[in-house]
């Protein structure tokens, strides 16, 4: 079995010092519009499934 310091599970982070700075980089994350005005291009829209897809 491995030990608890070796364990890596799918948690965005592993301290809570690095918990601190993602927090502070989410804040300054820009929305759709934001980007738009500064000419860049957004994520995609994400789907579920394909069906939503071919209703567009």
């Amino acid at each position: 079995m491995k030990n608890k310091d070796e364990i890596v599970n799918g948690n965005m982070v592993n301290t809570f010092e690095d918990l601190k700075l993602l927090g502070k980089q989410m804040e300054h994350l820009r929305d759709e519009q934001q980007l738009e005005e500064h000419n860049r291009i957004p994520d995609p829209q994400q789907f579920d499934n394909e069906e939503k897809l071919e209703k567009k």
